[in-house]
C-alpha cells in the first residue's frame, strides 16, 4: 500500500512538472481552475452530449462536490457504526440545518477541522498507552466493560485493539477538503465565468415563471442531450419516490413508517407538488432529508 501511494505521488509530481515546463516553454498562462479539457465553459454545456460530458469532467466536483461529500459522510457513518459515527451524524445534521449553500460554506471550514481532529483522536486511540506504563480501568474494574461496549466506544484496549482502518475517514477528509477549496473558488469572478455560478434560485419564485430566468432554450427532443434532460427533469422525481418506497419496505420497523408516509404523500399529489412555490417544495424535501439524517443517527445509537 505504501508503494502504491508513493507511486501515485511520483506520477502526480511528474505530470505537474511536465505541465509547468510545457506552459513555460510555450508562454502559456495556467488556467484559473484545474481542468482537463481546455476551452470548455458553462456556455458549452447545452451544445450536445460530448460538450456536456467534457464540461462535467472538468467541473463535476465544482457543481456536485457538496453532495458527494455528504454521501461519503453517510457512508462513514454506515461503515463505522460506533460512538464516533454518532459524532459524524450530529455534524451532518448541523451542516444540513444551514440549508442554504452560502450558509453551509460558512461553516464548512469548521466541519473540515472537526473531521481532521476526529481522525487524529482515533489514531491516538489506536496507538494507546504502552502496557508497561499502566492498564486500562475498563478492563480491571470490579465490573469491567464488555468487549462490545469497548468496541462501540472505540476505546484503546490490550485484549482487542481498535480497528485501525481509516480509509473511509480519509475519503471524507479528502472530499471535504476539496469542497472547502470549491467554496473559496466559486467566489472568484474568473472561475464563475469559466464554470458558471452556484447561486441558488430564489425561494419566493413561482415554478410557472421559471422560463424567464433560465438562460438556455427550451428542449423538446432536438438532440440526444435534450432526451437526457427530459428524463432527468421529468422522471427523476418518480425515481426518487421509488427509492423512498424501497427504503420503507425492505425492513419492517418504526423508522420505515416515515418513509412510507412520505412516499404516499408525494404520490397522492403527484406532479402537482412540483408546481407549488419553491419555498413549499424545498420545505418538504428539507423535512425528508432531516428525517433521513435522524434515522441514521438513531440506528447508529441503537445498534
Amino acid at each position: 500500500n505504501h508503494l502504491m501511494v508513493l507511486g501515485l505521488l511520483v506520477f502526480e509530481a511528474t505530470v505537474h512538472r511536465h505541465q509547468l515546463y510545457y506552459r513555460l516553454h510555450n508562454d502559456l498562462k495556467p488556467p484559473p481552475f484545474s481542468i482537463i479539457f481546455q476551452g470548455i465553459t458553462r456556455q458549452h454545456l447545452d451544445h450536445g452530449i460530448l460538450p456536456c460530458i467534457k464540461y462535467f469532467i472538468n467541473f463535476f466536483y465544482y457543481k456536485f462536490g457538496l453532495e458527494i461529500s455528504l454521501i461519503v459522510a453517510v457512508n462513514v457513518i454506515g461503515q463505522r457504526m460506533d460512538f464516533y459515527a454518532l459524532f459524524h451524524s450530529c455534524a451532518l445534521l448541523a451542516v444540513l440545518s444551514r440549508r442554504r449553500r452560502k450558509a453551509v460554506g460558512e461553516v464548512w471550514p469548521k466541519y473540515c477541522c472537526f473531521t481532521a481532529g476526529l481522525m487524529v483522536l482515533q489514531y491516538l486511540l489506536c496507538i494507546g498507552i504502552p502496557p508497561a506504563l499502566c492498564v486500562y480501568p475498563w478492563r480491571t474494574a470490579l465490573e469491567p466493560l464488555t468487549s462490545n461496549v469497548i468496541k462501540w466506544f472505540y476505546m484503546p484496549d490490550f485484549a482487542m485493539r481498535p480497528d485501525p482502518m481509516f480509509i473511509f475517514d480519509h475519503l471524507l477528509l479528502l472530499c471535504s477538503s476539496l469542497q472547502w477549496q470549491v467554496f473559496e473558488e466559486e467566489n472568484r469572478a474568473a472561475v464563475r465565468l469559466l464554470a458558471g455560478d452556484n447561486v441558488e434560485i430564489s425561494r419566493s419564485l413561482d415554478p410557472c415563471s421559471f422560463n424567464q430566468f433560465i438562460p438556455v432554450d427550451n428542449f423538446l427532443h432536438c438532440c440526444y442531450l435534450d432526451m437526457v434532460k427530459v428524463f432527468v427533469f421529468s422522471y427523476f422525481f418518480w425515481l426518487v419516490l421509488c427509492l423512498i418506497f424501497i427504503t420503507g419496505t425492505t425492513r419492517i420497523n418504526i423508522f420505515c413508517l416515515g418513509y412510507l408516509v412520505a412516499c404516499f404523500y408525494f404520490m397522492l399529489f403527484g406532479g402537482s407538488v412540483l408546481m407549488q412555490p419553491v419555498r413549499y417544495i424545498l420545505r418538504l424535501w428539507d423535512w425528508l432529508i432531516g428525517y433521513t439524517c435522524f434515522v441514521i443517527a438513531m440506528k447508529n445509537l441503537l445498534s
